[in-house]
């Protein structure tokens, strides 16, 4: 009978079959939070994108601060609300016609209220906000501070009001330019998808060699014309084409996810971003394959495997709440960017994956997908040789 030393189909098609439930549990979990991030990054990217209005709302407020000086000059009491249900608007075209005759650069009318507020409606604001916001600033523009003397306005109110709650104006500000996308995408590469496969490589690693060595049936699997180098050779080759696998379903989900939601996809960006995601998994992997094939009993490769990729997935998180996005809008503490330094999490710099396909391609990423690479081969050539000349209980 001839002896099988590198790699063994029998073996391979035992390792799927008794992995497949976990495998496709990951995967779908997986393909899930991809598309459910997808649609978040949409909402959040409509939300913040409400258009440029400062030109209707410039003129809109013209319209108003003229109203609003007349009635105080003549008693009388035009506003919008009345403007937009009367029948009759000569009173206020003669107000409009009065000002404009006033001025050269000035030229209002009825019709142009109209159309600012059409305009400025089409906003997420409604126009009783901005009417309302207009009172205060009208209101506070035509007094001055009864100590300093300066002009105030609705701007610095706020912004001695927040300093007043412990909010500087700079984080406020640093809040307004936040990148929510970003920010997601760290969200969702570092947690959300990691956490199912890092589920799946830490149970099926640790199944696949010392798993099968502690209840003994590696002794049946010896005792046929395999050897030990075929096994070792056909159970990295699963950890390596499974992720594999998983990594590029999340991908192509993302594909068609975006582009039915978002309507347009990066595609260059997202395949560098899982193709970091994937040389991670496989350094993790690499990690939880050497435990297997250090231990001959299950419970101490799965608590060196498990216990360091848990300690890695713990240190992302960590790791994100000193990242530079969330310090600047204060809701990170910049001593615990530490974590990111003693993590394999640490060296999958999703900023600069980010960058790929754009006109400027921030390349630090390279030495740190290739450190990542070293890792899982150096796991799992070190886990093979090990396991080849170590003692089995047989």
């Amino acid at each position: 009978m001839k002896t099988t030393k590198f790699f063994s189909w029998p073996l391979m098609k035992q390792s799927i079959s008794a992995n497949k439930v976990l495998a496709i549990a990951c995967t779908i979990v997986l393909c899930l939070m991809t598309v459910v991030t997808t649609y978040a990054g949409n909402m959040l990217g409509s939300a913040s994108d409400t258009g440029d209005y400062t030109d209707a709302q410039a003129s809109f407020y013209s319209y108003l601060y003229v109203l609003a000086s007349y009635n105080e000059m003549a008693g009388t009491e035009l506003s919008y609300e009345d403007f937009s249900g009367a029948d009759d608007l000569t009173q206020y075209d003669t107000v409009f016609e009065t000002i404009s005759s006033q001025s050269d650069d000035t030229d209002l009318s009825s019709e142009g209220f109209a159309k600012a507020a059409k305009e400025l409606s089409q906003s997420e604001v409604g126009l009783d906000s901005y009417i309302s916001n207009f009172e205060y600033v009208y209101a506070l523009g035509s007094v001055k501070g009864c100590f300093s003397g300066d002009d105030l306005d609705i701007d610095t109110m706020m912004v001695n009001m927040l300093e007043m709650m412990g909010v500087s104006s700079d984080l406020v500000e640093n809040m307004s330019e936040m990148d929510t996308a970003s920010m997601l995408n760290r969200m969702y590469f570092t947690i959300m998808s990691l956490l199912p496969i890092l589920l799946f490589i830490i149970f099926a690693g640790n199944a696949l060699v010392v798993d099968q060595v502690d209840k003994g049936s590696m002794a049946y699997i010896l005792s046929t014309p395999t050897k030990r180098s075929a096994v070792v050779i056909t159970q990295a080759v699963y950890m390596v084409v499974t992720p594999f696998i998983m990594v590029g379903c999340a991908f192509l989900t993302k594909l068609v996810a975006a582009n039915a939601i978002v309507g347009e996809v990066d595609v260059c960006k997202y395949a560098a971003l899982y193709g970091g995601l994937y040389l991670l998994t496989e350094a993790m992997a690499g990690v939880c394959y050497l435990a297997s094939c250090l231990f001959n009993l299950s419970k101490y490769a799965l608590a060196l495997g498990g216990g360091l990729n848990v300690w890695f997935f713990l240190c992302s998180l960590l790791g994100m709440f000193g990242s530079e996005d969330m310090v600047n809008v204060g809701m990170g503490v910049e001593e615990l960017g530490m974590f990111n330094r003693v993590s394999l999490v640490g060296l999958f710099d999703i900023n600069a994956l980010g960058t790929v396909g754009s006109g400027n391609v921030d390349d630090s990423f390279l030495p740190k997908l290739i450190a990542l690479a070293v890792v899982a081969i150096v796991c799992y050539v070190a886990g093979a040789i090990r396991f080849q000349k170590k003692d089995l209980p047989l």
